[in-house]
């Protein structure tokens, strides 16, 4: 029996409802901004669920049988309202190298670290060499993308499905600053657009644009058509300024118009230091219903509270918020203190539009289960 087919027969007819909505129509009433019955709670799972099911990240690394066992194994421990994919990001730029090169650039550490990387490449030039010679269609058909992550993808697919979409799967990609930044480091893609012609590297951006928009294709057909609804864009940039979102933050804009027409519930993971300027242009870019938003930026002296209601402000009418609590919170900090931050959230944010509990990046594979736990029950005991 498949693994799959094996916690569809453990957990069908067996789950106690949570309210009087499912996770599916839940978390698809918050980014539409009508009212739920709970407030959702989804947090970027990711690399914890796998130490959760009780796997080191090295004994799924090459399982996806494990991999997909762990997010389903979460999932009926924790009943959160979304299922995220498990992402490592080898599975976005391995296909960049030919296979002799990888095992220099993906580095593993214990058994409960992220998978470190190291940049592709140090220059401009070789970075647009990069795309140009299409290395990422060269190599596609051996890397992890097609041998691991698509066919975790699927099998989390089809438990939503014939689970009968109690609970969405929740499918994402790294919009094209992103992957710019990510093949050469965040901090070189900033010198560059201060020291080299924007010319240059405005051609950078188009090309990574370019295949990123090849690999919405992808989504489309095998995502989209196998029952996905919810995507997240895994957005770069968030550390430019406004002098760089204002030269070149349309490029990110032009992936979000290609994922809108596949994609009916679109939201946006913002992580890092958040620029005002940033969330005022998240609050305007067709196409997405929410935004997963974190920090202020340094220079904002903001209290949480304060911020919450500033960027509930911006967002009303216009934008589902999802936040609290902190990645940091969520993994040296009480639960509750967790509950304290969750509850703040809520009560800023839900006068002025939908609110979703998910903080602003992936929970650390460190955190321990009461504080997740602590997340989740802050959440459902709050209207």
């Amino acid at each position: 029996m498949s693994v799959v087919d094996s916690w569809v027969q453990r957990l069908r007819g067996t789950l106690r409802p949570i309210g009087e909505m499912t996770h599916w129509q839940r978390l698809a009433a918050a980014l539409d901004l009508h009212p739920t019955d709970l407030v959702p709670v989804a947090p970027e799972l990711d690399y914890w669920q796998i130490t959760h099911a009780g796997y080191s990240h090295q004994e799924i690394y090459n399982d996806v049988d494990k991999t997909t066992d762990a997010c389903l194994r979460t999932w009926a421990d924790l009943r959160c309202d979304a299922i995220w994919m498990y992402v490592d990001i080898s599975h976005q730029i391995e296909n960049f190298l030919p296979a002799e090169r990888r095992a220099a650039h993906f580095v593993h550490r214990g058994p409960k670290d992220y998978l470190l990387f190291k940049p592709l490449v140090e220059t401009l030039d070789e970075a647009i060499a990069l795309y140009e010679s299409r290395a990422f269609e060269k190599h596609l058909a051996d890397s992890r993308a097609v041998t691991h992550y698509t066919p975790h993808m699927l099998q989390l697919l089809e438990f939503q499905e014939k689970m009968d979409r109690q609970v969405p799967v929740i499918v994402g990609a790294a919009s094209p600053i992103n992957y710019a930044e990510t093949i050469v480091e965040v901090q070189r893609l900033v010198r560059w657009t201060i020291t080299e012609s924007e010319d240059k590297v405005r051609h950078y951006l188009e090309l990574c644009l370019a295949e990123r928009l090849e690999a919405l294709d992808f989504y489309r057909d095998v995502a989209a058509a196998n029952g996905c609804q919810f995507f997240c864009v895994f957005g770069g940039a968030r550390t430019w300024g406004p002098r760089q979102l204002e030269k070149f933050g349309d490029v990110d804009r032009r992936f979000v118009d290609k994922v809108r027409e596949i994609f009916p519930y679109v939201f946006w993971h913002h992580c890092g230091h958040n620029l005002p300027q940033a969330l005022e242009l998240l609050a305007t870019w067709p196409g997405i219903k929410g935004v997963q938003y974190d920090q202020p930026y340094h220079s904002q002296k903001l209290s949480w509270s304060e911020f919450y209601e500033i960027t509930a402000r911006l967002f009303s009418g216009r934008r589902c918020a999802m936040n609290a609590p902190t990645t940091q919170v969520a993994c040296y900090g009480t639960p509750g203190e967790i509950t304290q931050m969750v509850r703040q959230f809520i009560e800023a944010t839900v006068p002025h539009t939908s609110a979703v509990v998910m903080p602003g990046c992936e929970i650390d594979s460190y955190a321990p289960v009461e504080n997740v736990r602590a997340m989740i029950d802050a959440a459902r005991t709050m209207a």
